[in-house]
C-alpha cells in the first residue's frame, strides 16, 4: 500500500513539475505565462493596427488610448494593462455605429459578443480584450460618447520591475 502511494505521489509531482514554465509559473494547459512585457507588446501591435480602422469606419474625432500598467488588488505582483478612449457623437445610429465597430474587431480576429450588460460589445482575441460602451443622447438613436477599452483578460506578471516603470505608450498616433 505504501508503494502505491508513493508512485501515486511521484505519478501527481511529475505532472505538476510537467505544466511549469522555467520560471517555475504554471502555464495551465499550454495557455501564455501572462509576461507583462510580452503582452505590452502583443496589445500596443493590436490597437495601433485596430484603432485607425475604428477611426475610418465610425468617424468622428478620437482621443486618448494611452496603455499604462495598472497593480490589481494593491501590491500582489499581478498586473493589468489597459488604454481607453473613444470619440464624442459618431455620425449614424447606435446600431449603425456598433455594427461597424464590431465588423471592424471581427476582421482583426476577435471572438465578439453582445452582452448589453457590462457593455455593448465585447471582443477577445487571446488576452487582448476589448470592450465598447456608449451613452446615448436624448433621442435614444444617436450616440453622445462612445468609449472604446484595450485590456488584458487574465491578469500579467512582471519580471523586474517591467511594469511598475513601464510609464504610458500613446496608442493613437
Amino acid at each position: 500500500m505504501t508503494r502505491i502511494l508513493l508512485v501515486a505521489l511521484a505519478v501527481v509531482l511529475a505532472a505538476t513539475l510537467a505544466a511549469c514554465t522555467p520560471d517555475g509559473s504554471t502555464n495551465g494547459a499550454g495557455a501564455p505565462d501572462n509576461d507583462a512585457e510580452a503582452f505590452k507588446t502583443e496589445m500596443d501591435a493590436f490597437a495601433r493596427e485596430t484603432l485607425p480602422q475604428l477611426e475610418a469606419q465610425v468617424g468622428g474625432e478620437w482621443t486618448g488610448f494611452q496603455g499604462r500598467f495598472f497593480e490589481k488588488g494593491g501590491n500582489t505582483g499581478q498586473w493589468e494593462y489597459t488604454a481607453e478612449g473613444g470619440t464624442t457623437k459618431p455620425p449614424g445610429t447606435a446600431d449603425e455605429v456598433l455594427d461597424k465597430i464590431e465588423a471592424v474587431l471581427i476582421e482583426q480576429g476577435m471572438e465578439i459578443t453582445r452582452p448589453d450588460i457590462i457593455a455593448d460589445i465585447t471582443g477577445r482575441k487571446g488576452n487582448v480584450a476589448v470592450q465598447v460602451t456608449r451613452a446615448l443622447d436624448d433621442d435614444v438613436e444617436s450616440i453622445s460618447l462612445l468609449r472604446v477599452t484595450f485590456r488584458s483578460h487574465d491578469r500579467l506578471k512582471s519580471s523586474d520591475d517591467f511594469a511598475e516603470n513601464a510609464g504610458t505608450t500613446d496608442l493613437l498616433k
